[in-house]
């Protein structure tokens, strides 16, 4: 193959030029786009709630909320705001009734520009009894009251917030799309002197972690690209040896970027996050073959052979390898197919897709290239000799693995262990507005709605109560008073609001019952569903959102709830569904970890017999498997103390997790193939302990190469916008980096020459 490739070199160039460029024309940029039910699976309990309130509430549910802060710092809101707020929010009602971004999203928003209005909430909460209020002008007030769910205005008068329900999760494009709509009008609606505005909400928080995403997306690529060039050219110190590999990635990610832009006609979902992902996985494991196959043409270069034999020599030499790893780094990658979660299901089948493209890059294109260019490729440095302290080097270490086998194992497995044991046991960070930085609109809105409301008023938790049968209407009032109790007591509880007490906490219980006879119809157009079947509450937190305090609170909420229902009327059968951000995250986190370990597992057991399959010795294979999972334990320990300890952070983001796990085991095991190829092929002319010397010595330089190479690629993410991209990237770069200069060089060696492993590899020829 190798003299074929050698032989079509010109049409193999031509054939990929015509290609990339068909590819790049033909793809839409538009495709697969995000689902608008958002990425849990059908049957998830957030999902059945969201189904339940729409098919209760037609019309007026909303898969996620915008929460347009106004705030005056230095004083009471002004009728000149007061007239810019209601203005907002009349733009939005008229672009809800047409297509567009905003159709038929809901907006709630202080009733109109008379002050009383915009007090009435903080004034009716102060009063003890409403027998004391001229009852026609409360009946009149209360009639207008825009939603008794939603503190429209702060109490002291100082803030007021405007609510856009909108008909798709927050972390879909639509409702990005939604929010950046938003912020146009409110852009283009002039603000007095001192009125301070901004969006946040869970559609807020959404929006802007796409934003940090597409950010850190062009950081991530210049990055990137930059250090696969720095890191080409300090190795090779010639300029053509470091623009060959770099063309046939780059027409590698174009090509594969194309391709799943395709794909999206077929229900593949490809995002901003997925092609990050592609982007760094395929510069860094494509280098990493490139580095592998150019030190091979060196070799026999250096050798004496002409240039066109030793092309087609190095990539019959270094095809199974490359074809072996690669193989090893899809199939682990696929294994996220097997996921519930939308994200993970749809990354693991985009990157394996882009990592076959990049194999038949490096295994046709850079060969044909190389073929073409022939011994001009190492100008200016021509086939020097490594530098003195890399012959020594690795020598060295060869000598050292070889001959004191048994205690370099243990003291290496040592080693791993104490952060390992550490990086087993993770609290993980599901809180998504603290992974955003404070430079965003959603997180200043947040902080500005701090200021005067509960940190839960922006993200409400919504319980729906529905019975097997029409409730009565002292029914009605009983089992709104029942769950109302419940859940104020359930802990973490600020404030609920429901027909039993439309306004929350604040008036008395003959106040509520006195209000929901003067505001009976408003009321129960609110909480009660028209067949008098179903009760809505909102419940607002102490916490944030997405914090672990909120999850657990809400699920000892939903157990109280519960029982709280059926005791409510207890000649009916009831149903509690939980909805709002934190319900959906309680969900994300439970199907995440269910996901992590079927995964994990599927991952594991692929590996394993493609290792197997190469090596042909289970106890080698899993050795080799077993040591990347310490390696990638050690790797949380490490990472988790960096940042928790030495950066103050919370603890790492949940999705580092899964996709650390995936790429460490794919990849990671990479190296040990490289080393495992080479010491098949020695061991033809050489007894074992020797043919593991010489394999050390002539993989080393270039497998340690490959490792910068690929922790630098990983390692870019850091460059991104988001806390998240920071972890990962920095977890994958040091991953990366315990793999080739401690399991790669110390551990595997040192196994096969402690235990005497040879490993008869479909490898070695």
């Amino acid at each position: 193959m190798g003299d074929r490739i050698v032989q079509y070199r010109w049409w193999i160039i031509l054939a990929w030029v015509a290609g990339v460029v068909a590819l790049a024309l033909l793809a839409p940029k538009d495709a697969g786009e995000d689902d608008s039910e958002g990425f849990l699976p059908p049957e998830a309990p957030y999902r059945k709630a969201m189904a339940a309130l729409r098919e209760s509430f037609p019309g007026r549910q909303g898969l996620s909320e915008a929460s347009i802060v106004f705030e005056r710092r230095d004083g009471r809101l002004t009728e000149e705001d007061r007239k810019v707020i209601e203005a907002f929010a009349e733009a939005v009602r008229a672009e809800s009734e047409r297509p567009g971004d905003l159709n038929a999203a809901g907006v709630q928003s202080p009733a109109s520009v008379d002050p009383a209005r915009f007090r009435m909430s903080a004034a009716l909460r102060r009063l003890p009894l409403f027998s004391a209020v001229d009852q026609s002008m409360m009946a009149s007030e209360l009639a207008r009251l825009p939603n008794p769910m939603l503190s429209p205005v702060s109490d002291e008068g100082q803030a007021a917030l405007v609510s856009v329900q909108i008909p798709a999760n927050y972390i879909t494009a639509q409702s990005d799309r939604a929010v950046r709509r938003l912020r146009e009008i409110l852009r283009a609606q002039p603000l007095p002197a001192g009125l301070n505005a901004a969006v946040t909400g869970s559609s807020g928080f959404g929006s802007d972690y796409a934003l940090a995403t597409r950010r850190s997306n062009d950081r991530t690529m210049f990055v990137t690209i930059l250090a696969v060039i720095v890191i080409l050219l300090l190795v090779y110190r010639a300029p053509l040896a470091a623009a060959a590999p770099l063309v046939a990635i780059s027409m590698a990610v174009v090509a594969a970027l194309s391709i799943l832009h395709l794909l999206g006609f077929l229900g593949l979902r490809t995002g901003t996050a997925e092609v990050i992902f592609v982007v760094v996985l395929v510069y860094g494991a494509g280098t990493d073959y490139s580095v592998l196959f150019i030190s091979r043409y060196r070799e026999h270069l250096t050798a004496g052979r002409t240039a066109p034999h030793a092309v087609a020599a190095a990539a019959d030499a270094t095809r199974p390898a490359i074809l072996a790893s690669g193989g090893t780094d899809a199939a682990g990658l696929l294994m996220l197919v097997f996921a519930r979660f939308g994200i993970f299901r749809s990354t693991g089948p985009a990157v394996a897709a882009s990592l076959v493209v990049a194999l038949l890059a490096v295994t046709t294109l850079l060969p044909a290239l190389l073929a073409v260019l022939g011994r001009r490729v190492f100008w200016p440095a021509g086939l020097q000799p490594k530098p003195r302290r890399q012959a020594k080097f690795w020598p060295a270490v060869a000598r050292l693995v070889t001959g004191r086998a048994w205690v370099v194992l243990l003291v290496t497995l040592a080693a791993l262990a104490v952060p390992a044991v550490r990086g087993a046991n993770q609290r993980w960070v599901y809180d998504t507005l603290a992974m955003l930085k404070s430079e965003y609109g959603a997180a200043r809105g947040l902080e500005m709605a701090r200021r005067h409301w509960p940190v839960g008023e922006i993200a409400p938790v919504r319980l729906l109560v529905r019975y097997s049968r029409p409730l009565e209407e002292g029914e009605v009032l009983r089992a709104s008073q029942a769950v109302t109790g419940a859940a104020r007591g359930a802990g973490g509880v600020s404030d609920v609001r429901s027909y039993s007490q439309p306004l929350g906490k604040g008036p008395s219980l003959t106040a509520n019952i006195a209000l929901i006879k003067l505001g009976r119809k408003r009321i129960e157009e609110e909480y009660l569903s028209p067949d008098r079947r179903a009760i809505q509450f909102s419940v607002i937190l102490k916490d944030r959102p997405f914090s672990l305090e909120a999850m657990e609170n809400v699920q000892r909420l939903t157990g109280a709830v519960r029982q709280a229902a059926a005791q409510g009327v207890p000649d009916a059968e009831a149903e509690v569904f939980v909805a709002g951000p934190t319900a959906e995250m309680i969900d994300i986190r439970s199907v995440t970890r269910s996901d992590f370990r079927r995964v994990a597992a599927l991952a594991l057991a692929v590996i394993f017999l493609i290792v197997l399959a190469l090596l042909r010795d289970v106890l080698l294979a899993a050795f080799m498997t077993a040591s990347t999972v310490l390696s990638y334990l050690a790797t949380l320990g490490i990472t988790y103390w960096v940042f928790t300890l030495l950066l103050g952070a919370q603890g790492l983001d949940w999705k580092v997790e899964v996709l650390l796990f995936v790429v460490m085991i794919a990849v990671g095991v990479d190296y040990n193939i490289f080393l495992t190829a080479r010491f098949g092929q020695e061991s033809i002319a050489c007894e074992p302990r020797e043919a593991l010397r010489r394999a050390v010595i002539h993989t080393g330089p270039v497998i340690s190469s490959c490792g910068l190479i690929m922790a630098c690629t990983l390692g870019s993410l850091m460059a991104g916008d988001l806390v998240l991209l920071e972890q990962l990237g920095f977890a994958l770069g040091l991953g990366m980096l315990l793999d080739t200069f401690i399991t790669r060089p110390l551990l595997a060696p040192a196994f096969i020459a402690a235990t005497g492993r040879r490993g008869r590899a479909a490898l070695t020829h």
